[in-house]
């Protein structure tokens, strides 16, 4: 009977924290078999950093599903004539000098069907979202993994990695998710918010946003005139400084939630749809005081994510899963999808 089941860990290597979920497939059920982070306390302690998680957390297995984000990755959308999805992803390529920064040859491209319908004038028209990475920073992180006795099974895009987190919650347990909703997820990591935008389960929108937690760490910092290693443990901790905390970070969550506003706004434009939710994920989401600073700023329902609600367990400590859960979309949503 185990001979029949297969596991993946997805692994989030995030700029200060690394996290890492296992997920079990047995026939038709998907169980989180382990899960385990660590601190990073910068990128020339990463490979360090892994091979100590993959070490102590002892998975049952070596293969493993990462993702990629950044500069050197863009996403574009593109309105073009509908044609069979066999010839998208050719199509988009033969042109994708039009709509990237980088050489076509240098980098992996892919290609997701958003929606088919009509332009202003009547015209069949199609939305598609071009993802292009750098096949060098790909190659960088095969490498890693490699490097510390790991198959890398897939390399994919954290945005996509939320949605598969988020679907999955719907293939687990049908109809946990309202139809015909369009919900916003937001995960908030140490340099950037990752955006995923979705109505009726599927992706129409992804994007990044260049903030995240530490510029509220510095901006404690400069509050507090403490160093940047005691900010971050106060912003992780605030306890009876909680106020005091908000007060400091309350101008950094004013421009991060504008800019991730922006997003919204560009989707309601382009889809002819309104973002009725939004969840939090990330590091940054376990704040007291962020899911009603975004809800304020947004005017939408905001609320913290536990991706593996309702998901089954095997071996693990389902208190301390639940409590790093908001931290583990992308990691879930990696290994869901490999």
């Amino acid at each position: 009977m185990l001979n029949n089941r297969k596991s993946i860990v997805g692994l989030d290597i995030g700029n200060s924290c690394i996290k890492a979920v296992e997920l079990t497939r047995d026939k038709h059920d998907v169980i989180i078999t382990g899960h385990a982070q660590i601190d990073v306390p910068n990128e020339a302690a990463r490979r360090d950093a892994i091979a100590d998680l993959m070490r102590t957390a002892k998975f049952r297995t070596k293969r493993v599903a990462t993702s990629v984000s950044g500069k050197n990755v863009v996403f574009r959308y593109i309105g073009m004539t509908p044609i069979s999805d066999d010839k998208i992803v050719q199509a988009v390529r033969f042109e994708a000098d039009k709509y990237i920064p980088f050489e076509v040859t240098d980098v992996e491209l892919d290609v997701h069907k958003l929606s088919v319908g009509t332009d202003s004038t009547g015209k069949p028209r199609m939305e598609v979202l071009l993802v292009a990475a750098k096949k060098t920073l790909i190659a960088e992180y095969a490498n890693l993994l490699g490097d510390v006795g790991l198959q890398p099974a897939a390399i994919g895009v954290d945005g996509f990695a939320l949605g598969n987190a988020w679907e999955l919650g719907d293939t687990v347990h049908p109809g946990i998710q309202d139809p015909g909703r369009t919900v916003a997820l937001v995960d908030i990591g140490a340099t950037k918010a990752t955006i995923n935008i979705l109505r009726d389960n599927i992706t129409c929108f992804a994007r990044e946003v260049p903030m995240g937690g530490q510029d509220l760490t510095n901006a404690i910092a400069r509050r507090t005139g403490l160093e940047t290693a005691q900010a971050e443990a106060l912003k992780r901790n605030p306890a009876t400084q909680v106020d005091m905390v908000a007060d400091a970070c309350s101008q950094v969550l004013e421009d991060m939630g504008n800019e991730i506003n922006l997003s919204f706004d560009f989707f309601e434009n382009q889809f002819d749809g309104t973002v009725q939710e939004v969840r939090l994920t990330g590091g940054t989401a376990l704040l007291p005081f962020l899911e009603e600073s975004f809800e304020r700023i947004f005017e939408k329902r905001t609320k913290t994510w536990n991706p593996v609600e309702g998901l089954k367990t095997e071996g693990v400590d389902v208190d301390q899963l639940n409590l790093q859960a908001p931290q583990l979309a992308i990691a879930l949503g990696l290994a869901a999808a490999s």
